[in-house]
């Protein structure tokens, strides 16, 4: 929006009733997020305790849980990108939180030495830029150097298996219904979390240049009634 001194109070009006109504609906869409939410991590913990009735109390629990020590690559992502607010003429910006689930499948090769070769990604430029290959050390602890493709192509009797890093593998490696959907809710929870982390984002930009406005709105009232 232009500067302070040049909105005349007909702009002024205009943008207030604008931000009015961009708040309103703000506040609408960030309380039905909110309840989605709430029954989706309900969903959730109940399908849980199902879980644990069939499976018994420790098969879903922190023992299942890997150490600090493990080597665990989160499969949730999450991107913030700044966007222009829309159906407003003014430059506010604020910022837009989504997520991303990466694909818990991976490549593994082994070779003839009995090593490992794993594809770390889910797309076919993680293919150009290296594979990391994996050798097992004496203490049970892993090393990782990179390995171009041409290299690959050299061994001739180069296996490949898929390998599931699924979370859902912790706790079962035939996971019942029970869980599976237990981590759907979950996932479109930590979706919706995004959202209303967006919603609030927006709605801070919203009553921030509102409120700026109102000062400038009451300033020049102010020097109406002086003059």
């Amino acid at each position: 929006m232009a500067a302070s001194i040049q909105l005349s109070r007909e702009e002024l009006c205009d943008g207030l009733d604008q931000l009015s109504l961009q708040l309103l609906e703000l506040m609408d869409h960030l309380i039905k997020s909110n309840m989605c939410l709430e029954e989706n991590l309900r969903s959730g913990f109940f399908h849980l305790g199902k879980t644990r009735f069939t499976l018994g109390m420790n098969a879903v629990s922190s023992l299942q849980l890997p150490t600090s020590e493990s080597e665990v690559k989160s499969l949730a992502a999450v991107i913030s990108t700044p966007v222009v607010l829309e159906n407003y003429s003014g430059d506010i910006m604020y910022h837009t939180v989504d997520t991303k689930f990466l694909d818990p499948i991976v490549t593994v090769q082994d070779d003839e030495t009995g090593k490992m070769i794993s594809l770390e990604g889910n797309d076919h430029d993680n293919k150009n830029q290296g594979l990391r290959k994996r050798g097992t050390k004496v203490d049970g602890k892993q090393t990782s150097d990179e390995v171009s493709e041409s290299d690959l192509k050299k061994g001739s009797s180069v296996k490949v298996k898929p390998i599931n890093r699924d979370p859902i593998r912790w706790f079962s490696v035939l996971p019942p219904q029970t869980l599976k959907h237990a981590q759907q809710d979950f996932k479109t929870a930590i979706q919706l979390i995004a959202q209303c982390a967006t919603t609030q984002l927006k709605l801070r930009a919203v009553s921030k240049e509102y409120k700026r406005l109102h000062e400038i709105k009451r300033k020049l009232d102010t020097i109406e009634k002086e003059a």
